[in-house]
């Protein structure tokens, strides 16, 4: 047998049902934790002014539970905190977004590769100058609570997500 090297999972300031359980145990077996969508499908890097009406035909968010109608709006305010810290740190959103996954990683003790999706160049470099954030544990303690304020779950079928199975 071959010892598991990485655990892919979402994760984000949205997205924390895998610190539950999975996020420890692969920190005991020294797994790397490879986190998809932790800019939240999008949704962190304020690029959704009007949440789910900024979404171009055939966008799979368009059928997310937390893209949609009220949940869009009321997950778009939760973005306020995340602004203002970007703004004190001269970065942007995603930039925080992207420097909390690192930092919650270090808490839990555990090496993390993140995977935000990045389409353009601009956009890679904006991220890689994510790992030169350090957030404040004020700053920290700001963010902590957003994940359970998130309206609407990941996908409309929650039945095959960590979220079924640790519960």
């Amino acid at each position: 047998m071959h010892p598991i090297a990485a655990l892919q999972s979402e994760w984000s300031l949205f997205s924390r049902d895998v610190e539950r359980s999975a996020v420890g145990a692969a920190a005991d077996l020294g797994v790397t934790v490879v986190p998809y969508s932790p800019l939240g499908r999008g949704f962190l890097t304020g690029a959704f002014a009007d949440a789910g009406k900024d979404l171009q035909s055939g966008d799979f968010r368009a059928h997310q539970p937390r893209f949609t109608g009220e949940n869009a709006e009321r997950n778009a305010a939760l973005l306020d905190p995340v602004r203002e810290i970007a703004a004190a740190h001269g970065a942007t959103p995603a930039q925080i977004a992207l420097a909390w996954v690192q930092q919650r990683a270090s808490v839990h003790g555990v090496t993390v590769v993140p995977i935000p999706g990045t389409r353009k160049r601009s956009r890679l470099l904006e991220n890689a100058a994510a790992t030169r954030i350090t957030l404040t544990d004020a700053e920290l303690a700001e963010l902590e609570p957003i994940a359970g304020r998130v309206a609407g779950d990941r996908y409309p079928d929650m039945s095959s997500t960590a979220v079924s199975r640790e519960v």
